[in-house]
């Protein structure tokens, strides 16, 4: 099966690019359904859409946390016995 993708206009159907069909050739049009519009959100207002529920650090955010938890990454030997 050969599938032609293209568009329909002004009462003629223009595939996206040429194909060969022979004369006389049974073929079957399928129309597809409008889809409704999705948006596309740029990545900045996806980032800002997910931060809302799960939260995003930046890299100012990170660095405070590592500053503020260095001292747990240090392992004190009598704290241990």
């Amino acid at each position: 099966m050969l599938v032609i993708t293209g568009i329909f206009e002004d009462g003629r159907f223009i595939p996206d690019r040429p194909v060969n069909i022979p004369q006389k050739k049974k073929v079957i049009v399928t129309i597809e359904e409008e889809k409704p519009e999705v948006s596309y959100l740029k990545i900045d207002e996806r980032r800002k859409m997910y931060a809302q529920f799960c939260g995003i650090w930046t890299e100012k955010d990170l660095s405070e946390f590592k500053e503020a938890t260095k001292d747990l990454e240090v392992v004190e030997p009598g704290e241990w016995a």
